[in-house]
């Protein structure tokens, strides 16, 4: 039986380039919903729901800010990374995320499907342009800075790799923040989307169960969720 992958578009250009997957679907939602939280919510619910007959569906999301707690999984089990947002995915692991965590607070991460996404920050600055004037958007956009101190760009093989982190250094000239760069590692995203789904990286949703926020949290953790 088919297997049905319901994706934030974030990731859609580094899934695109896995080429062919055999018995999967693939319904991908714009990540512009993360600026209404219970919009997305209802999105992926909604998106769940028309999920029938399926022998699994995988959410390529985080939790996402506690956006996705909560929702029920169709009459098949549900697979979620065990992660709070797509950063770590994108990194190749919670660990390394957490590595660069701890060595360099104050980061905020971009990636390809950051820059191009809906609700990125690049995007919502130049509306915010266009409906403040420059003055007022740049203030705005300063203020909604001032606890980064510098921007990190996540290299993932994204086709448009170098207009996309060109885009990023601008952003960061207007900020006045330092912009670098790291490999990104696709081998978490590849075993969200194929497998397997060890229980260490994955939260497994029994078939009409729902997702619960305590799943995610490690003892002592602390939640850093970007931009939701």
């Amino acid at each position: 039986m088919k297997r049905k992958l319901i994706c934030c578009d974030v990731f859609k250009e580094e899934i695109n380039s896995m080429g062919s997957l055999p018995d999967t679907d693939i319904e991908f939602l714009s990540m512009g919903l993360h600026l209404h939280p219970r919009k997305l919510y209802q999105e992926v619910s909604q998106a769940v729901a028309r999920s029938q007959g399926y022998s699994r569906v995988i959410l390529g999301f985080g939790l996402c800010g506690g956006a996705l707690g909560g929702i029920k999984a169709p009459g098949c089990e549900m697979i979620i990374p065990r992660v709070h947002d797509c950063i770590p995915v994108l990194l190749g692991s919670k660990s390394r995320y957490n590595t660069l965590q701890k060595n360099h607070q104050g980061t905020f991460y971009f990636s390809g499907g950051w820059v191009e996404g809906d609700r990125m920050m690049i995007p919502e600055y130049e509306r915010s342009c266009d409906q403040f004037g420059p003055k007022r958007a740049l203030k705005i956009f300063r203020m909604m800075f001032e606890n980064y101190n510098r921007l990190l760009y996540i290299h993932t093989g994204h086709p448009r790799d170098q207009a996309t982190l060109q885009k990023t250094r601008e952003f960061a000239e207007i900020l006045e923040l330092p912009c670098q760069g790291t490999e990104g590692d696709l081998n978490y995203l590849h075993q969200l989307v194929c497998g397997p789904w060890d229980d260490r990286l994955f939260v497994t949703i029994a078939p009409d169960q729902v997702i619960d926020e305590l799943e995610f949290l490690s003892p002592g953790e602390q939640v850093i969720v970007q931009g939701c």
